[in-house]
């Protein structure tokens, strides 16, 4: 049996278009716009007092001479993007786990009985699940380490930046959804065979999560797209 990714992604968009879905969709836009409303409350005015700051520096001081220089004020701006799109990208990582961590029961359990009911699902025990959320999050920490180094190089920073944040999100969307539909013995057993797969799947979604706002609301559907895919390969 080949899997028709046209029919999981017109299956995918039907099921999102649903009324059920389409208001759980809509959550992460709401929590994310009341955390950037209490950024930039918070925010805001320490970014006004750290430039009124270095205005008021001295002309002839080291700082002033060293603030002079063309280099370092395309650092501190390439820093300040950086940190910018480092925002950006962390507050669609953590709303994907927001979403996923209390939605994805829903999705999986919606659709199995919509369309898999013949085929039994089972889950992680809960410290199971815990225990290798911990796991990935360290790697991830540690991958982040190790590209800080090249973080500071023009253009291959940015490519080098998404690294750890896409092995967080395709360890955890992809994990949130086979851990509702397989148990610790089966896991790996179904997702092996699949695992390039399911990692050039998420390296889509994960662009199209970078988008503002259309990717917040897209989050829903790509736990239901996986959850189509991972299921067909099940029967497969």
């Amino acid at each position: 049996m080949i899997i028709n990714h046209f029919d999981i992604l017109s299956k995918s968009i039907k099921d999102f278009c649903s009324a059920k879905f389409l208001t759980l969709s809509f959550i992460p836009l709401l929590v994310s716009f009341a955390l950037f409303s209490i950024l930039m409350v918070f925010g805001v005015n320490e970014i006004i007092s750290i430039i009124q700051s270095s205005q008021n520096i001295e002309s002839g001081s080291l700082l002033s001479k060293i603030l002079s220089f063309a280099v370092i004020h395309y650092v501190i701006n390439a820093l300040l993007y950086l940190f910018g799109f480092f925002l950006v990208v962390i507050f669609s990582v953590f709303i994907t786990i927001l979403i996923l961590g209390f939605f994805t029961p829903i999705i999986v359990k919606t659709l199995h009985a919509k369309y898999y009911n013949t085929y039994p699902v089972k889950s992680f025990k809960t410290f199971k699940s815990i225990s290798i959320i911990f796991v990935d999050f360290v790697k991830f920490i540690l991958i982040f380490l190790l590209c800080i180094p090249f973080m500071f190089i023009p253009v291959v920073n940015i490519a080098v930046f998404n690294i750890p944040f896409f092995y967080l999100f395709y360890k955890l969307l992809t994990f949130d959804i086979a851990s509702n539909i397989f148990d610790e013995k089966n896991y790996s057993l179904n997702l092996c065979p699949i695992k390039y797969k399911l990692l050039l799947i998420c390296l889509v979604f994960y662009f199209l999560a970078l988008i503002p706002i259309l990717g917040l609301f897209l989050q829903l559907f790509f736990a239901i797209y996986l959850t189509h895919y991972i299921f067909l390969t099940l029967i497969k």
